[in-house]
């Protein structure tokens, strides 16, 4: 006996394929590392300040700027990616293109953040 579709009995959504999920779980992976790399990065910022003794510099303070924003970005990236997975998985969409996205725009930040902490070493 066939049922009707309403809001309290939605259409059986497919089930996610072994690719889609094997996609979405080696990017989250790399998410997670490129997370990491972003954070040790504006870490790193602070070493551009050691010139600073005998040369005219930026204001340290972009250095902090840095490190919030890697450490900020990281954090809602990966908050975000998982949110938008699992959302994906449970409509039964495709979910590796939103791990990519967030990927790529965490791979982004990386080049952010040091252009940020650059900005506290010499004036060249």
């Amino acid at each position: 006996m066939p049922t009707e579709e309403t809001a309290e009995n939605p259409p059986p959504s497919s089930p996610v394929s072994t690719l889609d999920a094997f996609a979405s779980v080696t990017l989250g992976l790399v998410h997670a590392v490129l997370a990491l790399i972003t954070v040790a990065a504006a870490a790193l910022t602070a070493f551009v300040t050691d010139a600073c003794a005998y040369e005219a510099c930026g204001s340290p303070v972009w250095t902090e700027v840095a490190v919030g924003v890697g450490i900020g970005s990281a954090i809602v990236l990966l908050a975000v990616s998982v949110t938008l997975v699992v959302r994906r998985v449970r409509r039964g969409l495709p979910a590796w293109p939103a791990a990519a996205w967030c990927c790529a725009i965490q791979l982004v930040m990386i080049f952010v953040v040091l252009e940020i902490g650059s900005q506290a070493g010499t004036l060249d």
